[in-house]
């Protein structure tokens, strides 16, 4: 997709959605090495730079509140404070980057202060794009991140979205800004989803009309994630990722057997 495409779909998107940030306190210090770390990266309006990391913002909140308070200092969840803006304070292209980059600093701090500690990550919306940015950016090796410390990311309704990625959901169509390239995440050999749910503008794309886009939005699809109906059984998507950050906490936290 061209610049300029990518600036038409995000001015539309402007247009649309009407952006406002939320103001938070000041960010708090980083924890110190815990045995399991879930990066939180929430959406467009969701959150702003000057957010406190601690302090659980949008949509996501209604998955990592229920783990925190279920593990306590076992898990430790942070946000990612960033712009999260389409157009004001400034334009998505560069909010997206600096989530990006604080991502990336981040959890490269982390993953080099705690050699032990189990990282995941998960981002929704614009969130997503920069989850994906970051693991993009770490199988390319331009970031202290290495993907052997990413053990696993999440992405929900991201704009990045390659339909022949790995989806919880068999979702046609694309990202509405262009897929990044998926042969990128075979070094994470399944550890790497998308989610998209039928219908969503954002990940589920099949052209660039705008009343396509407009109509897929106030379906509410981009908002449906946490009770998105996933397998045969149709759990919600909020209950199948808590229960897999839960195994992840107790293979983190279980001791080893004894020798002999």
């Amino acid at each position: 997709m061209t610049t300029g495409a990518v600036r038409r779909v995000v001015l539309a998107l402007a247009a649309l959605l009407g952006v406002s940030l939320l103001a938070a306190p000041a960010a708090a210090a980083a924890p110190a090495c815990p045995p399991v770390a879930l990066f939180a990266v929430p959406g467009t309006g969701e959150t702003s730079e000057d957010a406190d990391p601690a302090a659980a913002h949008g949509l996501l909140a209604g998955l990592t509140g229920p783990l925190a308070d279920r593990w306590g200092d076992a898990l430790s969840v942070r946000y990612v404070p960033y712009p999260a803006s389409l157009d004001r304070p400034v334009f998505y292209l560069a909010s997206e980057q600096r989530g990006a980059d604080r991502l990336a600093r981040d959890a490269g701090d982390l993953a080099a202060r705690c050699p032990d500690t189990t990282i995941t990550l998960v981002g929704y919306s614009q969130g997503a794009d920069v989850v994906s940015d970051v693991v993009h950016r770490a199988a390319n090796h331009t970031i202290a991140l290495t993907p052997d410390r990413i053990d696993g990311a999440v992405m929900l309704g991201s704009p990045r979205r390659d339909p022949r990625a790995t989806n919880l959901l068999d979702t046609p169509g694309r990202g509405v800004l262009g897929p990044r390239p998926t042969r990128e995440l075979d070094v994470y050999d399944g550890r790497v989803y998308e989610v998209c749910a039928p219908g969503d503008p954002i990940c589920a794309t099949e052209n660039l009309d705008v009343r396509v886009f407009r109509d897929g939005w106030f379906s509410g699809a981009h908002r449906s994630y946490p009770g998105l109906p996933v397998g045969p059984a149709g759990t919600p998507l909020f209950t199948v990722l808590e229960r897999a950050v839960d195994a992840v906490v107790v293979g983190a936290t279980a001791s080893p057997a004894p020798a002999g």
